[in-house]
């Protein structure tokens, strides 16, 4: 597959891939740690930390830190402030790894303690990346409605003062009852189901913050929900819990294979057990509200009113302002211009062109995340911002969306002749130290209306 691009490989390379700073006293257990970040796509620097030195942090931001402590736990909360003074004013997620609870955790965005499995440490910090960078996003785009459009924009925290919804699934023992009446008591509303049918209907008819699964006697139907729920795009965030007895529980690779978010030990403390279930509800809870916050904001002066995404006016003024913050911030901009061209030698109607045009951008926005810019500026052009995205992650994305467009077939009025089939014609830029937002834009149409060399379409 060829693609146009223009960035220099030595750009591309300086922010190769998202970076995690982890701060340790204990580099000997962190192995198997830094494996499992990197396959989550993530890059790790690490720093050693011996409880009285000055710590030498790097120049250039990280995503997120991460303290990762044995023997100096109580030193977390100056570890914290002095994490967030050097790199104010961006805010980035510090998340704990502590050997132990001290009365300074609550300085940490998020606290795990040991044992901790590498996947579940991974994929904590993985997401509150991912809610850091919509979070920042989402202000950014509140700041350019009001400076540029006039519109007033403000969370709605109707849906975080609403009681946590959580489903337990299986058996009802003495245990199950125990931590039920936590909940509870912390305004939980616990919904019980106890075999996996009732699960799955629960499922599929209410929406949950979070799930635990009673896996203290049997692996099932833990993993086989938790798969399931993996594979389903309307539940694939929702956190997946099982309570274990962590001396006869044999599963924990399998567990994190299968998408657990977390493994509750029953033994523990109710405070901890209640406390780490309403974490990762808490955090589903937010990264819903966002996703829903994300969208049609602007109302129709800022959305092509076919799609829902943004018009070109809006890209053009939102654009300004994401390129100075990732300058600022030394951080990678990439922009991808897609164009859309009929394949077929057939006759095709305007109103089937637009038809196929309009549910291809709707196709498109569907594999990005909600923190890019996604913008129509034309019937049949689409340029989506990729803040903090180097060229080659932006290519992996448009490698899906040909792979969907391309092969996908678009009805025609009345059922035609044939269905109709689409290519795209792409440009992927990443910013210069020197260009601006009109730069990118300009530079991103002028490839695909005259220079780009055309996606050849998949067989």
């Amino acid at each position: 597959m060829i693609r146009t691009s223009r960035t220099s490989d030595s750009a591309s390379n300086r922010h190769n891939r998202t970076r995690v700073l982890v701060i340790t006293d204990d580099v000997t257990e962190i192995s198997d740690l830094v494996e499992a970040l990197r396959l989550q796509s993530l890059d790790v620097q690490l720093l050693g930390y011996d409880g009285a030195s000055e710590i030498d942090f790097p120049s250039e931001s990280p995503a997120a830190a991460l303290c990762f402590l044995t023997d100096f736990v109580e030193h977390s909360a100056d570890l914290v402030t002095r994490i967030r003074a050097n790199y104010a004013p961006r805010y980035i997620p510090v998340i704990g790894r502590l050997s132990r609870m001290s009365d300074y955790d609550e300085a940490y965005d998020s606290v795990l303690y040991a044992p901790v499995h590498p996947a579940q440490l991974s994929q904590r910090i993985a997401a509150m990346i991912r809610l850091g960078r919509m979070e920042v996003e989402i202000s950014r785009r509140a700041l350019t409605l009001k400076e540029s459009f006039g519109q007033d924009f403000a969370l709605n925290d109707r849906d975080v003062r609403e009681p946590f919804r959580i489903l337990f699934v299986g058996k009802a023992d003495p245990s199950y009852m125990v931590i039920v009446n936590a909940l509870k008591d912390k305004n939980v509303d616990v919904v019980a189901a106890f075999t996996s049918f009732t699960a799955f209907d629960y499922l599929h008819d209410r929406t949950f913050d979070a799930v635990i699964m009673n896996a203290l006697n049997c692996h099932e139907p833990a993993m086989t929900i938790s798969e399931s729920m993996r594979r389903n795009s309307r539940l694939y965030h929702v956190p997946t819990l099982f309570l274990v007895d962590d001396l006869k529980f044999d599963g924990r690779d399998r567990a994190y294979s299968s998408g657990a978010s977390d493994l509750i030990d029953v033994n523990s403390p109710l405070s901890e057990i209640s406390g780490r279930v309403l974490e990762l509800a808490n955090y589903h809870r937010l990264h819903e509200q966002l996703k829903n916050e994300f969208k049609g904001l602007g109302g129709a002066t800022c959305t092509d009113p076919e799609t829902g995404m943004f018009n070109g006016e809006f890209l053009a003024a939102h654009l300004r302002r994401v390129s100075r913050d990732c300058r600022a911030r030394q951080q990678p901009l990439t922009i991808l211009t897609m164009k859309l061209h009929p394949d077929t030698r057939d006759a095709v109607t305007a109103d089937d062109l637009r038809r196929a045009y309009s549910k291809a951008v709707s196709l498109i926005s569907g594999l990005v995340r909600m923190q890019d810019i996604v913008a129509r500026v034309d019937i049949d052009t689409v340029i989506i911002a990729f803040p903090e995205e180097v060229r080659s992650a932006v290519e992996t994305v448009l490698d899906r969306m040909t792979g969907l467009i391309e092969c996908a077939a678009f009805e025609r009025e009345g059922g035609g002749p044939s269905s109709l089939t689409l290519r795209i014609e792409a440009a992927i830029i990443e910013q210069e130290i020197h260009e601006s937002a009109e730069m990118l834009i300009g530079n991103g149409l002028r490839s695909v209306d005259r220079d780009a060399i055309e996606i050849s379409r998949r067989a």
